[in-house]
C-alpha cells in the first residue's frame, strides 16, 4: 500500500552536521564510499518472496506462545484504514484488520476475507468478492458484505463526504457503484476498465458496520475506535496503545485463519534507528529498520539476522505550487523547478547520508516497477552552474546579501521536515548549503511527523517538505500526482495540477494491457521529469535486523508496511 513515510535515519552522528561545514567538507568528514564498504555487503543476506525473511531457518518445529517486540523510531496516528495517511499506521492497523485481499513480498496479490482474488468480469467493469463464511469479530459477530459496503461506502458514498479519506479522490474517479447483493458477496463496478484497482483499493482493513455505522460521517473522523480498535478480525486483538511509547496487542484466539502462534506482540516507539539497532543489540527489541551505519557491528551479533531488500520507497520535497499561498508564486516556473534539482549533489546524499544504501532517482517510477523507464528525460546530474545559468536566465538576479530575487519577491522559504528523522535532517541541510551556493535561501525546520502528514492532507500551510512515501506493486501514481489527489485528505497536498499529467495517468489505469500501459507510463515518466512539481531525491534500499528467536518473518519490497498475512506463523524458538 501507499503512504507517506517518515523513513530510515542513518547514523546519529550525521545529525551533528555544524552549519558552518561546507558541503565538501561534510561529505569528507563523512568517510563517502568507505562507509558503504565497511557493510561488508556481499554477506548481507536477501529476502525472497517467499514465507520467512532474515535469512531464518524453519526447519525446528514451529512451538505456540511467547512474544515479539519490533521497533519502530515513529508512533501511530490511527487504526481506521480508510483515514490511515502514514505507513506505520498502516502497519499496526493490518495487524488488527484484514481486508478482502493482501500482498506477498513480492508484489502477488492473496485472498484474505475473501476467498479468491477475483478478475474483471467480461464486461471489464464488474468485480465480484466473494466472502468466506466464517469470518468473525472478535465479539463473535459474523462479518459480512454489509461489512465490506460500509467501509467502501466511507470512501465512496456522497452522504460519507465528510470522511477525511486520503482515497476519496481516486477512488470515486473511478468506481461507479459497490453494492452487496447477498450476505457474502461483494460486487463493485468501475466507470470503465480499470487496471490498478484491486492492488490500490482491495486490499483496505474492512471496518464493523455495527461498531461505526450508527455514527454521523464527521464523526468517524474522531471516533474512539480510531485510536482503540475494540472490535477486531485480523490476526491480534488491540489492548492498548500508550502513545509515544508502545502499541499492545494479544493473540485473536478465533481468527478464522487459524490462531496466532504467538501469544502477543508490541509495536515499540523508540527514538530513531540508531536506537533500533542498539536494542537489537541488548534484546529490548526483536526487529525493526536498522541504521545503516550499524549493518556491520549487527552483522557480527550472533542474535541477529540482518535482512535487505530494495523497496518502492523514495524521499522527495514537494513545492508548495498553490498561487494563493505565501510561497506559491516562487514555483510557478518550471525552470527554477528544475534549477532548484540541478542544484542538489544527490549522488552525495545517497553516497555519504545513506551510506550508499539507495539509488539516485530518475524518474517517478520505481526501479521495482515493470512500467519503470531507466532512460527518462530529461536527467538532472549535479550541475551547479546549469543552475544559476537557468535561474539568470529566468530573471532571478543575486542580490547585495547573495540571494536570488525578481520583480521584489525573494527566493527565499523554509523546509518543513519531521523532527524524528535525522536522515532527512542531514539531507536538508545538504540542500540548504547547494541552494545557497546558487543564490537560494532556504531554512530548514523541524515538526513532529503527525504535524507534517497534517500539513500535507489537511491544512496544506508549507512552503516546501520533505518527506517520504512508498508505493504499491501497481505503478499507478495518480494518488500522489493527479487532480484529484487535491481534494481534501489527499497526498497531493502541493496543488500540483496538470491536464496532460491527468490524462496520461487515466488512459494507463483505463487500459488493461500492459505493454500499452507501460508506453503510456513512459510518457508520464518523461513529462513528470520536465515538471519536477515534487523531485524525488532517490529510491532507497532498507535493511531490518530480526532476532535469531524469531521465525517466520516474511516482510518485504512490497509488503513491509502493508497488512502482514505472514504474522499469524511468526513463532520464538524460546517460547517467551
Amino acid at each position: 500500500m501507499s503512504g507517506i513515510d517518515a523513513q530510515d535515519e542513518p547514523s546519529q552522528r550525521l545529525h551533528r552536521l555544524p552549519g558552518e561545514w561546507s558541503r565538501r567538507e561534510f561529505l569528507r568528514r563523512m568517510g563517502g564510499g568507505a562507509a558503504l564498504a565497511a557493510l561488508g555487503m556481499g554477506t548481507i543476506e536477501f529476502l525472497e518472496a517467499c514465507g520467512t525473511g532474515g535469512g531464518q531457518t524453519t526447519s525446528a518445529t514451529p512451538r505456540k506462545g511467547g512474544h515479539v517486540t519490533e521497533g519502530w523510531a515513529f508512533d501511530i496516528k490511527t487504526f481506521n484504514p480508510v483515514l490511515v495517511q502514514d505507513v506505520y499506521s498502516q502497519i499496526c492497523s493490518g495487524l488488527c484488520l484484514d481486508g478482502l485481499l493482501s500482498s506477498k513480498a513480492n508484489g502477488d496479490l492473496i485472498p484474505m476475507i475473501a476467498t479468491e482474488v477475483p478478475r474483471a468480469a467480461s464486461d471489464g467493469v464488474t468485480y465480484t468478492f466473494k466472502l468466506r463464511q466464517d469470518v468473525k469479530w472478535s465479539d463473535g459477530t459474523p462479518l459480512t458484505s454489509d461489512d465490506a459496503l460500509f467501509t467502501y461506502n466511507l470512501i465512496f458514498a456522497p452522504e460519507y463526504a465528510a470522511v477525511a479519506s486520503p482515497r476519496r479522490g481516486d477512488f470515486t474517479q473511478h468506481v461507479a457503484s459497490v453494492s452487496a447483493p447477498d450476505k457474502y458477496t461483494f460486487v463493485v463496478k468501475t466507470k470503465s476498465p480499470y487496471a490498478p484497482f484491486l492492488a490500490t483499493h482491495g486490499q483496505y482493513g474492512i471496518l464493523p458496520k455495527h461498531v461505526l455505522g450508527s455514527l454521523p460521517p464527521a464523526a468517524i473522523n474522531t471516533a474512539d475506535y480510531n485510536s482503540a480498535p475494540t472490535v477486531t478480525n485480523g490476526a491480534f486483538k488491540f489492548v492498548r496503545w500508550d502513545k509515544g511509547s508502545q502499541v499492545v496487542f494479544t493473540r485473536n484466539p478465533g481468527y478464522y485463519r487459524g490462531a496466532p502462534r504467538l501469544d502477543s506482540f508490541v509495536y515499540k516507539v523508540v527514538p530513531n534507528t540508531v536506537a533500533v539497532g542498539n536494542q537489537l543489540k541488548t534484546g529490548e527489541i526483536d526487529a525493526g529498520q536498522i541504521d545503516p551505519s550499524q549493518a556491520a557491528s549487527l552483522q557480527n551479533e550472533a542474535g541477529i539476522d540482518l535482512v535487505q531488500f530494495v523497496i518502492p520507497g523514495f524521499e522527495f520535497y514537494m513545492y508548495q505550487l498553490d498561487p494563493t499561498k505565501p510561497a506559491g508564486p516562487l514555483f510557478q516556473e518550471q525552470a527554477v523547478r528544475q534549477a532548484l534539482l540541478y542544484a542538489i549533489d544527490r549522488p552525495g546524499i545517497v553516497k555519504t547520508v545513506l551510506f550508499g544504501l539507495g539509488q539516485v532517482a530518475n524518474s517517478v517510477e520505481p526501479p521495482t516497477s515493470w512500467a519503470y523507464n531507466p532512460n527518462t528525460r530529461p536527467v538532472y546530474g549535479y550541475d551547479p552552474a546549469r543552475a544559476n545559468q537557468m535561474l539568470d536566465q529566468a530573471g532571478w538576479t543575486k542580490g547585495a546579501d547573495g540571494v536570488r530575487a525578481k520583480n521584489g519577491r525573494r527566493l527565499e522559504f523554509t523546509m518543513q521536515y519531521s523532527a524524528s528523522s535525522p536522515v532527512l535532517t542531514n539531507v536538508a541541510q545538504v540542500i540548504q548549503q547547494d541552494w545557497q551556493a546558487i543564490g537560494v535561501k532556504m531554512t530548514p525546520k523541524q515538526i513532529q511527523f503527525a504535524q507534517l502528514v497534517t500539513l500535507i492532507t489537511d491544512t496544506r500551510d508549507f512552503d516546501t517538505i520533505l518527506v517520504g512515501f512508498n508505493w504499491s506493486q501497481d505503478p499507478d501514481q495518480s494518488q500522489l500526482f493527479s487532480s484529484a489527489g487535491t481534494a481534501p485528505g489527499g497526498f497531493n497536498g502541493f496543488d500540483f495540477k496538470n491536464a496532460q499529467v491527468d490524462q496520461l495517468l487515466s488512459q494507463a489505469a483505463t487500459t488493461l494491457d500492459r505493454n500499452k500501459r507501460k508506453q503510456l507510463y513512459f510518457q508520464y515518466q518523461d513529462l513528470m521529469a520536465e515538471q519536477v512539481p515534487a523531485p524525488i531525491l532517490y529510491f532507497q534500499k532498507f535493511t531490518y535486523g530480526v532476532s535469531k528467536r524469531v521465525r517466520g518473518y516474511g516482510f518485504g519490497t512490497f509488503n513491509q508496511y502493508g497488512a502482514r498475512p505472514w504474522m499469524k506463523d511468526v513463532w520464538v524458538t524460546d517460547g517467551k
